[in-house]
């Protein structure tokens, strides 16, 4: 019993496998400054958007419309770019 606690340590739970690659070493410092002012900017934008005055406009199913219609303008814009077959 204590060989198997002992194997345990090593492994993944509810597995056997043992990875052949040792652990990351994590962010940099610079990446994680970098990562912090990506998600601030992301932050700002999304509050941007969503307390726009646009949106007090629309009631009900133009709402919602054009909440989807905004989700997928990049779908869009990826349609436009392929040529044509």
């Amino acid at each position: 019993m204590q060989d198997r606690e002992k194997d345990n340590g090593d492994k993944q739970l509810h597995s056997g496998y043992r990875a052949s690659k040792p652990d990351s070493p994590g962010y940099t410092e610079e990446q994680r400054q970098q990562i912090a002012s990506y998600r601030a900017q992301l932050l700002e934008l999304g509050t941007q958007v969503l307390t726009h005055p646009f949106w007090q406009t629309l009631k009900g199913n133009d709402l919602f419309a054009a909440r989807m219609q905004l989700k997928h303008v990049h779908d869009e814009d990826e349609d436009e770019d392929e040529p044509a077959a």
